[in-house]
């Protein structure tokens, strides 16, 4: 009697603390697909989910987003390079014409994509500033450096706050900044077209005569990296 009684006693207070798991577990469900809803219309709106973007093809979406920086001050940033020293894109600009990309540290785009900013570095960089920036630390910049022998300086940032800013959803996104600190062109990948675009803007504006560039294998389409933090690298195949 003792015991059913006990029994009794008991169910009203399991039966409430059931009911709270299942409300804090209907809550958190519910908060989870509103947090990945709000991704998906930002993905949808940025072209990031459309199946050329899964291949790594530059959307409309993307030109669209891109453009609306153009002919816009170029947002400032202050970073540290691979050998620990400070940087600023306004002291780039005061010196020389500066061209940023933006690098995703293990992402095979970025790693193909490479050698052919290096190929337009080389050759303009007595009248242009080129830097990179990579998601990552001092350390992941020294590595990348050091593993493509790059020609010029990389910074880091790894939070990706100056991607954020630039409006960079993926790595390749590319600008050309003039003197006056203004995105003058704005690329949101690469491809033939847009590299000897580039150094021909970059002849334009530094009054040089335009050089001969090396893009024999470069893609004829416009190519994109890999997503800041929504995207395995290890899935991606090279363009």
């Amino acid at each position: 009697m003792n015991d059913q009684l006990e029994t009794a006693q008991a169910e009203p207070g399991t039966t409430f603390r059931n009911v709270m798991v299942l409300l804090a577990i209907a809550v958190a469900g519910a908060g989870f697909f509103l947090v990945r809803a709000r991704l998906d219309a930002r993905m949808r709106k940025l072209g990031l989910a459309d199946p050329d973007a899964k291949r790594h093809l530059v959307t409309e979406p993307m030109k669209k987003n891109a453009s609306t920086y153009t002919a816009k001050p170029a947002p400032d940033f202050a970073l540290i390079d691979s050998a620990g020293n400070p940087l600023s894109l306004k002291e780039l600009t005061q010196e020389k014409l500066t061209v940023v990309y933006f690098v995703k540290d293990g992402c095979p785009c970025s790693e193909t994509y490479e050698p052919f900013m290096q190929e337009v570095g080389r050759n303009y960089s007595d009248v242009a500033h080129f830097l990179a920036v990579i998601d990552g630390t001092r350390e992941t910049a020294a590595a990348w450096s050091s593993r493509f022998v790059l020609p010029y300086r990389i910074a880091f940032d790894p939070k990706s706050e100056t991607m954020a800013r630039w409006g960079a959803t993926n790595s390749a996104f590319t600008a050309l900044v003039d003197r006056s600190g203004n995105i003058v062109e704005y690329w949101p990948g690469y491809s033939h077209t847009m590299l000897e675009t580039l150094g021909g803007r970059i002849a334009e504006l530094a009054g040089v005569p335009r050089r001969r560039l090396a893009l024999l294998d470069a893609p004829s389409q416009l190519f994109t990296g890999c997503a800041f933090g929504t995207e395995d690298p290890s899935e991606i195949v090279r363009p």
